[in-house]
């Protein structure tokens, strides 16, 4: 079994992939982890260096890579894999494709911690800019995904790990 975490940066898909991937005795790949390895460079330099579209083409051949894996694992990916039609459409047939939709509010909260980590939060309008990219990708991770968890506000990390093992677990049982 594949599963594929999507969502805002700062949604959660590392930290949930990683319990999802635990729970289940699978392995977490992290997609941006993946490709830092594949390239032996930090994200942050991808972008700085080559930009957003060499990034995207280095993303849809990880993406690629792992579709094609002969393994079970859960896959955290980035907040921007969803902007290509390629990828959606292998996110759509090689995994069950998990939408963590975390309100805008509580991805400002999150991410104000980890601005510097985040290319595309470098700048002073970033939470502007956090809002343009949630507009922007909202339709298309609807569009992507299988599954939609809603993130409620007190909801603990085990809670949410908890509700989505069971979504996929009731998808799994009603694709057999």
């Amino acid at each position: 079994m594949k599963i594929a975490l999507i969502g805002m940066m700062g949604s959660g898909k590392t930290k949930l992939g990683q319990m999802l991937a635990a729970h289940r005795g699978i392995d977490f790949v992290d997609l941006d982890q993946f490709i830092e390895a594949r390239s032996q460079r930090k994200i942050s330099e991808l972008f700085h260096d080559f930009g957003e579209e060499s990034f995207r083409n280095l993303e849809a051949d990880a993406l690629r890579t792992l579709a094609e894996a002969n393994t079970s694992l859960v896959l955290g990916c980035g907040g921007g894999v969803v902007l290509r039609a390629s990828n959606r459409s292998l996110l759509k047939e090689q995994f069950i494709t998990v939408w963590l939709d975390v309100p805008i509010p509580e991805l400002l909260r999150r991410l104000s911690y980890e601005r510097a980590h985040r290319p595309l939060l470098f700048s002073d309008t970033w939470e502007i800019d956090l809002k343009n990219i949630f507009r922007q990708r909202k339709a298309l991770y609807r569009q992507t995904a299988v599954i939609r968890y809603r993130w409620q506000k007190g909801q603990s990390i085990e809670e949410s790990a908890g509700i989505i093992e069971a979504l996929i677990d009731e998808r799994a049982l009603s694709q057999r």
